[in-house]
């Protein structure tokens, strides 16, 4: 349901602000930007472009969710009105919630329930009975007037300018997205005092989990808008991909209890033996593997993957130097020694079929073909036979980055397949 009177935007390319592969220029931002009032989308290093606009509306629409669903992480992500000054941060799902509740309710307005006499609306008999006297006709009371209910919408009320208005902010910033049209621009001015009040005040009168839900996100763009500068620009994402790539690739292909392979460091202070902290043996994590890949954990069979994933340009640059260095591949090693001499310290239904001649390496990196997987060769070591171990060659592959960010659900067990296939049969 749309209300009658929204402004058509006719000076607005979608396709045009759209940017592609920015990280190889130097630009590590992958996200939403508003700048200067002009809004631009960078999406994610190989992320294939799309033609239809309706496909580019799907892009970025999927785009906020993968960076959304990362969000928690605390691997330096930026969700905020500036990527200069991170303390606001801009609240794109309050946003995108009262964009997505016009479209389909239009204003909110305040109804009142009135009972009165009427020949339409549902009648109120305890009303009727109470005030109206029946008529008595061949021995039968009948009732020739009612009680009826009547619904009045009053859309005048200060909440509902007050919704109108926070729905002309919301088109205004990231109403693109969705379409190509403007709603009309309330009457009232920016007041977030009392807006604040009045919707506060709703919030503790209210019952009704729609209603409560739309007053909450109102109060989170009112707070927004109160705590930055109007010719702000704002952002939503990340300069730090990488993290979210990590994140992606484990959320499809990891085991949940990884941190159970972690190799872990202690220290020992002179004359004083292990060092604790807080009474607790003290660990220092100094190497933790992105994502542990199991096959038929704990049957017969049992295949054990540690994953690397790593946002380099190689998929696209295709130049040596953009490939894993020195320090990637010796810490995969170690990450593979630690499993195959340390098994007490694994999982015991892991440790119980371990086959120390089925444990592998590979790093994966972001690429762009048609094919989700795609092998492009493997790393070893000088120090190392590179024959004498299962993980001795650290296989290299490239996943399409577009595939992965839709595909990014718990655990895929064909992709775990297939990648498992292709590692063991490049051996």
């Amino acid at each position: 349901m749309i209300n009658q009177g929204e402004e058509k935007i006719s000076d607005f390319s979608l396709k045009d602000a759209c940017i592609y592969d920015a990280k190889l220029q130097g630009d590590e931002f992958v996200g939403l930007k508003y700048e200067n009032g002009k809004v631009s989308v960078q999406f994610p290093l190989g992320y294939t472009k799309s033609e239809d606009e309706k496909e580019i509306r799907r892009d970025i629409l999927n785009l906020i969710s993968v960076l959304a669903s990362f969000s928690d992480r605390k691997d330096s992500f930026i969700h905020a009105s500036s990527a200069k000054d991170y303390s606001n941060q801009f609240p794109i799902h309050a946003y995108m919630y009262l964009i997505s509740d016009f479209m389909n309710k239009g204003y909110y307005s305040e109804s009142q329930a009135l009972y009165k006499k009427s020949s339409s609306g549902k009648i109120n008999w305890s009303r009727t009975i109470k005030q109206i006297r029946p008529q008595l006709i061949d021995d039968s009371v009948i009732y020739l007037d009612f009680i009826r209910k009547r619904t009045n919408h009053n859309e005048n009320e200060l909440i509902s300018q007050i919704h109108k208005y926070l729905v002309y902010e919301s088109f205004s910033k990231i109403g693109w997205i969705f379409s190509s049209f403007m709603p009309q621009k309330g009457a009232l001015a920016f007041n977030a005092n009392l807006f604040r009040a009045v919707v506060k005040s709703k919030i503790s009168q209210t019952f009704d989990e729609k209603e409560l839900m739309l007053f909450q996100n109102m109060l989170l763009i009112i707070d927004y808008k109160d705590s930055t500068d109007e010719a702000k620009n704002f952002y939503f994402g990340t300069e730090h991909f990488e993290s979210v790539w990590e994140g992606l690739i484990d959320s499809v292909f990891g085991q949940d209890d990884k941190e159970k392979f972690y190799p872990k460091c202690h220290w020992f202070i002179e004359g004083k033996g292990q060092a604790n902290l807080n009474n607790d043996i003290y660990k220092k994590y100094s190497l933790r593997p992105d994502t542990i890949m199991i096959t038929n954990r704990g049957k017969e069979n049992q295949k054990i993957f540690i994953l690397d994933s790593k946002y380099y340009k190689y998929g696209l640059s295709k130049i040596p130097y953009d490939l894993p260095g020195t320090g990637s591949i010796v810490k995969q090693f170690a990450y593979a020694e630690f499993i195959e001499r340390e098994p007490e310290k694994i999982p015991h239904d892991v440790k119980k079929v371990l086959d120390k001649k089925a444990i592998y390496n590979a790093f994966i990196l972001p690429g762009q073909h048609d094919s989700p997987l795609q092998y492009f060769g493997y790393s070893h070591a000088d120090y190392k036979n590179e024959h004498e171990k299962s993980y001795s060659k650290i296989y290299g592959f490239t996943y399409d980055i577009k595939t992965l960010m839709y595909k990014h659900i718990p655990k895929d067990k064909q992709m775990i397949d297939e990648l498992a296939k292709l590692i063991t049969t490049s051996l």
